[in-house]
This record gives C-alpha cells, structure tokens and sequence, in this order.
C-alpha cells in the first residue's frame, strides 16, 4: 500500500508539467517539466525504497520532501 501511495505521489508530481510540455514544448513550460522531473526523483526513490522493504526510510524521506519543495523557490533545482 505505501509503495503504490508513494509511486502515486511521483505520478501526480510530473504528470501535468510533462503534459503541458508535449502539447506545447516552449521554453517555460519546457523547463518546469524539467524542474518537476527533477523534484519528482524524491517520491520516486521513497517509491522504490519502500518497494525494496525500507518503508521507515521512504516514509521519512517523502517526510522531506517540502523542505525540498521551500529550498526550490530559493535555488534554482537545473
């Protein structure tokens, strides 16, 4: 159950930048697919942690992951 919560999160995390790049592949849109991919390798990881059976260590780095989210407004993640 966390595994699919967590590969869910990664889903909803890169789901709509990707789509909006491909129906339009400006460069704003473009570079917020790209900064969204690169945000998304945190569910991602939990995802396949938990997957793996460390489900502690997935639930405490997705724990992480809006202090990840502040920092990004602050430096930029490309």
């Amino acid at each position: 159950m966390t595994t699919t919560t967590l590969t869910a999160a990664y889903a909803a995390t890169v789901a709509r930048p990707y789509f909006h790049a491909a129906l339009n592949p400006s460069p704003p849109l473009t570079q917020r697919a790209v900064g969204a991919g690169i945000r998304a390798t945190i569910p991602l990881q939990c995802a396949l942690a938990a997957r793996s059976g460390a489900v502690a260590t997935a639930l405490f780095t997705a724990a992480l992951a809006p202090v990840a989210q502040r920092f990004a407004k602050r430096v930029s993640v490309t």
